[in-house]
Formats: C-alpha cells, sequence, structure tokens
C-alpha cells in the first residue's frame, strides 16, 4: 500500500476548519471527483462521483473526533483506500494535513495509468486539489479545484 502526505495553512479559525471538512455535505464541495456524498448509517457513508471517464459509487466508513479535530475514513471496496485528515491549531490559523493510504485495483491502476501518469501522481495530484479546495473556500476567497482525473 502507498502513502501520500501534504498539508496546507488555511487563514481561518481551526474550529471552523473542522467544522466544514468533517460535514459529509461538504464533501462534494472540496473533493475533485465527488459529487455526492450521503451518510446512511452511524459512521456510514455512501460517495459518488466520476474519475478518469467512469462514475463510481463507493461505501465505506467515516468517522469524526472533534476533541482532536481529526477524521478517518476508508473504502469497503476491492481497491485498498484509507486516510486521515487533522486541523491543527496555527495561532489564529489553521494547518489542514492529511495522509491517504491507496493500492488500486489492476482497472484502476491502468486507468490512473493512461489519464494522469500514474497512481501517484493521481494521488498528489487529487490532495492538492482538496486541500487548494478547502483552504479557498473556508478562506473565502475561491472554490472547487479540479484535479486531472475529472
Amino acid at each position: 500500500m502507498s502513502e501520500y502526505t501534504a498539508h496546507i495553512d488555511v487563514a481561518a479559525p481551526s474550529d471552523a476548519v473542522f467544522r466544514f471538512v468533517s460535514d459529509i455535505k461538504n464533501l462534494p464541495r472540496y473533493l475533485p471527483t465527488v459529487s455526492g456524498a450521503h451518510s446512511h448509517t452511524h459512521e456510514r457513508v455512501d460517495v459518488d462521483g466520476t474519475a478518469n471517464g467512469h462514475a463510481y459509487n463507493s461505501e465505506g466508513w467515516f468517522k469524526v473526533d472533534p476533541d482532536t479535530r481529526t477524521m478517518t475514513w476508508g473504502s469497503d471496496g476491492s481497491n485498498e483506500y484509507s486516510g486521515k485528515m487533522a486541523v491543527r491549531v496555527d495561532g489564529d490559523a489553521s494547518k489542514v494535513e492529511c495522509t491517504l493510504q491507496f493500492t488500486p485495483t489492476a482497472d484502476i491502476k491502468k486507468s490512473m495509468d493512461e489519464y494522469q501518469g500514474g497512481p501517484s501522481a493521481a494521488m498528489t495530484d487529487g490532495l492538492r486539489a482538496s486541500l487548494a479546495s478547502i483552504k479557498e473556500i473556508c478562506e473565502g476567497t475561491g472554490g472547487k479545484h479540479s484535479s486531472t482525473a475529472e
């Protein structure tokens, strides 16, 4: 399983940033390929979207810990995918840190190779776009960034 990590500084209070990123309804606002996210039971979520020209629906888990301003998630599918995001206090601002673990199936890897230069490039670009979206939305300076998967 490969691991990808990135962070970004956000000029907004950490409590507000965490409320935004940890609300399932907001996932489509900052995750590049996601068009819908729905909680269907406690800590369970369905996510819909399109990546590399293919629609997907993924079911998984989504856990939020407001005390530590962290959230973790993962998918139930054949791809090994999970992640962790933490929002840290940085004076009057915040630092958002995200780590993803991902091992794609052979067909997803082939698609990533064809459209995005491989899984590493795809995951790095997705992290970049997601964190830039979070920053701009929380600072009130922009909106959702696209990625090479769109």
